[in-house]
């Protein structure tokens, strides 16, 4: 088995197991910011966010095993392809189902249901996205006469390449992939903006907006994370650097802000709000 096979296949699996924990344990744990189909209508109650997770969770089980013969054909693009597109049909898929059980659940209650305004965003959190996304271009723009024809793209832990490709596949895939989350991104901020209902924080106290800027924060850090990750490969393919244990703790502190950083500000949004309502 070659390094992207075993690549691919680890990331398949991680999917596989998160859709399981959406159909499976989401619907136990209840409404929470950190897991699960997380959108403003399932937050809308207890009853709606159950019912959208039970059928996201069945679309996304269905679709991670459908990946694996692709796996096998041991092209990244083709399996990103395969990934992302489904994977933005169902989380739409799972907004309308999640809005539909939310207008029964509203005419089941037959009460006055309180308007909620607009999710605004500052030029910042607007406009960081498409600046990152500009940079990433200039930097592969530049790169791009110095990398070799064949590049290595995949590292084992110790920071030894175990997967290659073309640069011009490289470049290619990584150009679709970094779009991809760019339109994500900005399908965000205009949902925040005209359905306001999909991205609100619902039952739960952190704030009205913190599910709506915690999300354009994650793919604000996800440019942050392809953009070192081009410099590693860049600086490694080109010079050799970014060996071994540095390769490891590069990776590792690139994990922790991926992880750490937007649960870290709903913790603050979190705090921040109790204190308001202490205050109150």
């Amino acid at each position: 088995m070659n390094g992207l096979i075993a690549f691919l296949l680890i990331i398949n699996v991680i999917y596989l197991i998160a859709a399981l924990l959406v159909l499976l344990l989401a619907p136990r744990i209840g409404p929470n910011p950190y897991f699960g189909f997380r959108i403003g209508y399932s937050f809308s109650s207890r009853n709606v966010w159950n019912k959208t997770n039970r059928f996201a969770g069945i679309l996304m089980t269905l679709h991670a095993l459908s990946l694996f013969p692709f796996i096998f054909l041991d092209n990244l693009a083709y399996y990103i392809v395969a990934l992302i597109v489904p994977l933005v049909i169902i989380s739409i898929a799972g907004i309308i189902y999640a809005s539909h059980k939310l207008e029964e659940e509203r005419v089941e209650v037959k009460g006055p249901v309180k308007p909620i305004k607009p999710l605004e965003t500052t030029f910042v959190w607007k406009y960081l996205g498409v600046i990152l996304f500009l940079i990433l271009l200039l930097m592969m723009l530049i790169a791009y006469p110095s990398l070799p024809t064949k590049l290595a793209v995949h590292f084992d832990a110790a920071g030894n390449p175990n997967g290659w490709s073309s640069k011009n596949d490289f470049n290619t895939t990584y150009l679709i992939f970094s779009a991809a989350y760019l339109a994500v991104l900005y399908f965000i901020i205009y949902a925040g903006k005209k359905y306001p209902v999909s991205l609100h924080s619902g039952v739960m106290k952190i704030g009205r907006d913190t599910v709506f800027k915690g999300s354009i924060l994650s793919l604000n850090i996800v440019f942050f994370i392809l953009m070192a990750t081009f410099l590693w490969i860049y600086f490694y393919n080109v010079s050799g650097g970014f060996k071994g244990a540095i390769a490891t703790t590069y990776f590792l502190i690139l994990t922790f802000i991926a992880a750490f950083v937007p649960i870290g500000y709903i913790v603050y949004r979190w705090r921040k709000e109790r204190g308001v309502r202490n205050a109150a």
